[in-house]
């Protein structure tokens, strides 16, 4: 579910109470609301973690840290290095319950890959991982429970009610660990970014969750190039018009193919990367320090308008509406659907899984001479919080997991946790390249998502696919320059935590009403205005009250 006062539009699309007040860990910080108020505004700020960057393998063509543009490897690294000095459990159990985009993984008992990953961390982990399509609904019972994991990855993509207050009653204030110079501790943590430290927010001035970091850019078109290209499409032309547009969907939806698809739990697979196209702003705008709603620009109503036509058209895969978000992907890795909006983060598990042809993140079209308006994500897929009924020691161990789990790409932490057992999970082909086996492409990262839990910054690099990893760094060129932040980023909303999941509901619905003819395009207007009475201003209020006092400087 997608809403502007959601705290991001990355990871693969998908998602991401205060009677008792959380310990303060910080003596010099008051981080600690009895109320469940996690706004930031007047009280003390924990420092966010002292970046530290890692040294890396020497990439084939080099990124830009200032626009975006991700280091980018052509072939694997032929030495390994270490990115942890000990093995950082302490043989006890952990229980984690995380996101997924995957199937459900076999059992630890005959999960190869489970129990190398267990040896290799020092714990043994009993591992909730839960479908995009029923996250909400387990977040939602556990949240009014008291059976609690110890370690919990919320997941970025929708807005859970009462989030935060969630958070500050359950979850550790790790300031005291992360804040700071502390951050050192823990090198791998310490070499996250400190924009996805920040997107991932203060709660009431302290610290709670580490972030899973991902790439700045944010949503992408992703297409089947082979078959664009069949049809006269040029990766590296700029000049398409949303014309040219519309008629490769109709030389594309043929038979059991269509041109464009979309998933029934995530309003942004309908619009995201179209949106951008039209010229759309990232979530909020800011003027004079006033918020405004993307819903409220008119380039907005013009997208539904021409999505809805897409759909009259019969260029959508007509089972949409009741597709989930995994199944999307799988109708687009299967060559069904042609085009969809997925995060740009999603590059390694989709070059990963699609068979038979190219896949690209496509370049905007031009929508009626609109200048495009390319979102930067918020540098994080979610963020990873822990119980706080742990001991500091506990939590201590726990954050040294994590900090292997973020070892960088180049070491053979980063291997094990993608890649799996050598000769188990993955043989290198003529390449150098790390190609799954036929248990690999059951037991693996996807399947039984421990980068869920936290990973580390991302690198273009997928294995046996140079001329897409090319493609995708050229888009990169192109796009990351002019990306856009989202000027909510790592703001907190009370109206947001309490009815935040409601009113994106609301305007979801509303979305994939017009889109498919449910809903006249003309009754786009009252559903803004609705969404503005009923707690959207109030949100921009507090975003504005938010960024005035600069809480996430």
């Amino acid at each position: 579910m997608h809403t502007p006062s959601r705290r991001s539009v990355l990871r693969s699309i998908g998602i991401a109470s205060a009677a008792i007040a959380v310990p303060p860990l910080l003596s010099s910080c008051s981080t600690s609301s009895s109320s469940g108020n996690a706004t930031n505004r007047g009280v003390e700020l924990a420092p966010w973690p002292t970046y530290v960057p890692k040294a890396t393998i020497t990439p084939d063509l080099k990124g830009d840290g200032v626009t975006g543009i991700q280091d980018t490897y052509l072939k694997y690294p032929t030495k390994l290095t270490k990115g942890t000095s000990e093995t950082p459990g302490d043989r006890s159990t952990l229980k984690v319950m995380t996101i997924t985009y995957g199937t459900a993984p076999t059992p630890r008992g005959q999960n190869k890959y489970w129990q190398a990953m267990e040896k290799a961390l020092g714990v043994k982990i009993d591992f909730t991982p839960v479908p995009a399509a029923d996250f909400m609904a387990k977040m939602a019972t556990l949240m009014a429970g008291d059976d609690l994991p110890d370690i919990l990855n919320i997941g970025s993509g929708a807005t859970l009610p009462h989030e935060a207050p969630f958070v500050l009653k359950t979850m550790a204030n790790i300031s005291d660990f992360v804040s700071g110079d502390a951050v050192k501790d823990y090198p791998n943590l310490a070499n996250i970014p400190t924009a996805s430290w920040k997107a991932a927010g203060r709660f009431h001035g302290g610290i709670y969750g580490v972030p899973v970091p991902r790439a700045r850019p944010g949503l992408a078109l992703w297409i089947n190039s082979t078959n664009f290209e069949k049809q006269g499409f040029r990766p590296d032309n700029s000049s398409y018009s949303r014309e040219d547009f519309t008629r490769l969907l109709q030389e594309l939806t043929h038979g059991r193919q269509y041109g464009i698809g979309a998933a029934k739990d995530n309003g942004l697979n309908w619009f995201g990367a179209h949106a951008q196209f039209h010229g759309v702003p990232n979530a909020w705008s800011v003027s004079d320090g006033k918020f405004n709603t993307y819903y409220e620009s008119p380039h907005f109503k013009e997208m539904l308008a021409y999505l809805h036509t897409l759909w009259k058209q019969r260029q959508y895969y007509p089972d949409s509406a009741s597709t989930a978000t995994v199944d999307l992907k799988t109708q687009f890795y299967n060559g069904t659907v042609q085009s969809y909006t997925d995060s740009f983060g999603a590059l390694p598990t989709t070059l990963g899984q699609v068979r038979g042809f190219k896949a690209t993140p496509m370049i905007s079209y031009s929508a009626n001479g609109v200048d495009s308006t390319p979102w930067a994500g918020p540098g994080y897929a979610g963020y990873t919080v822990i119980n706080k009924k742990l001991s500091k020691s506990k939590i201590k161990m726990v954050l040294k997991v994590l900090d292997f789990l973020a070892s960088p790409f180049g070491t053979e932490e980063y291997q094990l946790l993608m890649y799996g057992v050598e000769g188990v999970h993955f043989t290198y082909n003529k390449n150098g390249d790390p190609i799954p086996t036929a248990l690999g492409k059951t037991e693996n990262v996807v399947n039984l998502p421990f980068y869920s839990m936290c990973s580390a910054p991302q690198v273009l690099y997928v294995p046996n696919a140079q001329e897409e990893i090319k493609a995708a760094y050229e888009w990169q060129r192109q796009t990351c320059p002019k990306l856009i932040n989202n000027p909510a980023t790592g703001l907190r909303s009370n109206t947001l935590s309490t009815a935040g999941a409601t009113l994106s509901q609301v305007m979801d619905d509303a979305i994939i009403g017009i889109i498919t003819g449910r809903q006249a395009v003309n009754s786009w207007d009252s559903a803004v205005g609705k969404w503005k009475s009923e707690g959207g201003d109030k949100i921009a209020a507090e975003y504005e009250s938010e960024y005035s006092a600069g809480t996430t400087k």
